[in-house]
């Protein structure tokens, strides 16, 4: 009789954990996202994206950020660092720094949200590759 208890009890735990862990991690990727519609090509840790419409998001924790062309479904997944700010923005935004030809994503806001991502830089990108972006060259997206 005790063995059978404990095979209830043991089965009945495995039930629980198993279902707070899908629960986590549904809402883990239902964090709010944002619509985004880019008109140019640009890069996000050294890869090429298109111009096109995207939902952006962070993804599973707040150290991961996806990218999701709404028109393929083809997703990416980019590492980000979350950062603090005081204001809460209004709109969604993506923030791009100009560096030479190219514009590299170098923040993400969700609307209504302190907390913002910033991309990482590549760990191999050049210093003289570095200092041709600017800070002042700076260009923002408004979610839809």
């Amino acid at each position: 009789m005790n063995g059978v208890k404990s095979i209830v009890a043991g089965s009945l735990f495995a039930v629980l954990i198993a279902g707070g862990a899908s629960t986590a991690k549904l809402k883990a990727q239902n964090e709010p996202g944002e619509i985004f519609t880019v008109p140019f090509a640009f890069t996000v840790d050294r890869h090429e994206i298109e111009p096109g419409t995207y939902e952006v998001r962070r993804y599973m924790n707040h150290y991961l950020m996806s990218i999701q062309n709404v028109q393929t479904g083809e997703k990416q997944l980019f590492s980000v660092r979350p950062e603090e700010r005081s204001a809460i923005p209004v709109n969604g935004l993506l923030v791009f720094r100009r560096c030479g030809d190219r514009r590299d994503l170098s923040e993400f806001h969700i609307r209504g949200i302190s907390l913002y991502s910033t991309t990482i830089a590549p760990s191999h990108q050049r210093s003289v590759e570095q200092e041709s972006c600017s800070i002042s060259g700076t260009t923002t997206v408004a979610a839809r």
